[in-house]
């Protein structure tokens, strides 16, 4: 008896477990060419047509939608593999934040996920909605609308791209500069390159030599090294003619550009280097560990692994040979 019961539960859990793979994967079919070289969907697992093709060309299914062309139009498919928005588009991009930028008679909007217009097709070009903002273009100049086309951004730049933690880089002319998503210009366009903020912090170059800026736009590391690396913990490894030293995010200059080679921070010391033998600096840039191994390692929960005169061991942040 006990054996039947097991059998039955057994079959009941098989037969759940393939239904509930049926389910998952019908809601995620991919698109595969039939022999007619148009476009359907299948489920990927089980290989089941869940649409013929009938489609010119179609996409995988990104935020619960896939895009279909037919006769140079373009839709939109579910997860479902159901049309829900018939091909009549020019051109189209992939939903996001439950809109999608499409183009019709030559102008661009958006339109939400049951196929009605949310914002009137008016403008020469979109992107997709980033952080609640999309980047559009209206007479030859890019701005910012929210996602009932309230204009955020004035449409004053020559490019504007997608947010990143309430920041977007813009561009006028060739200079770079940064818009919050209030509208407020934090960074006028004025350097020559902008990388996306870190920490309040962003890498910036103006004629090859970089620096940094904070979130409210300040210098607050000169435009003055070869090169600068990201920041670990609160400090940044800078470079002057092949020399290596440190900055902090107040732009103090904890080691001026002296070593060979330098490694970031790591459990509050950093490797450097001169005349071929390493040793470590603490954040005040006093040497802590003297320079006299051939080779270090960051530190990992207190070890460092080092190398002199052919042996390898560990030491702690004293100085100390220790083992694991």
């Amino acid at each position: 008896m006990k054996t039947k019961i097991f059998f039955i539960i057994s079959l009941i859990f098989l037969l759940l477990v393939h239904v509930q793979a049926q389910n998952n994967m019908e809601k995620n079919p991919v698109p595969f060419m039939g022999e007619n070289r148009l476009y359907g969907f299948k489920d990927s697992v089980l290989d089941k047509v869940i649409v013929k093709p009938k489609y010119d060309k179609a996409g995988e299914i990104v935020n619960g939608f896939a895009l279909v062309q037919l006769k140079n139009k373009w839709g939109f498919v579910n997860s479902l593999g159901k049309e829900v928005i018939k091909p009549k588009y020019d051109e189209a991009l992939n939903f996001k934040d439950n809109l999608v930028a499409i183009q019709l008679a030559g102008k661009w909007g958006f339109i939400n996920k049951e196929g009605k217009i949310v914002i009137v097709p008016a403008y020469e070009q979109a992107n997709s909605i980033s952080e609640g903002l999309a980047t559009v273009k209206l007479n030859n100049k890019w701005g910012y609308i929210n996602k009932i086309g309230k204009q955020i951004v004035r449409f004053s730049y020559d490019s504007a791209f997608d947010f990143h933690d309430g920041i977007a880089k813009v561009k006028l002319g060739r200079k770079l500069g940064f818009v919050n998503h209030d509208g407020v210009e934090t960074v006028s366009p004025r350097y020559d390159g902008v990388w996306p903020f870190s920490d309040g912090m962003a890498k910036v170059v103006n004629n090859y030599a970089y620096g940094f800026i904070n979130d409210k736009g300040q210098e607050v590391i000169p435009c003055k090294y070869d090169e600068v690396l990201d920041f670990h913990e609160d400090i940044v490894r800078v470079d002057n003619n092949y020399r290596y030293g440190f900055a902090d995010k107040s732009g103090n200059e904890i080691v001026a550009p002296k070593y060979d080679d330098a490694y970031s921070f790591s459990e509050g010391f950093a490797g450097v280097s001169y005349n071929g033998k390493w040793g470590f600096v603490d954040k005040t840039g006093a040497e802590v560990i003297p320079l006299k191994y051939d080779m270090v390692t960051d530190f990992k929960n207190g070890l460092s692994l080092v190398e002199m005169n052919g042996k390898s061991f560990y030491i702690n942040t004293k100085g100390q040979i220790t083992t694991r």
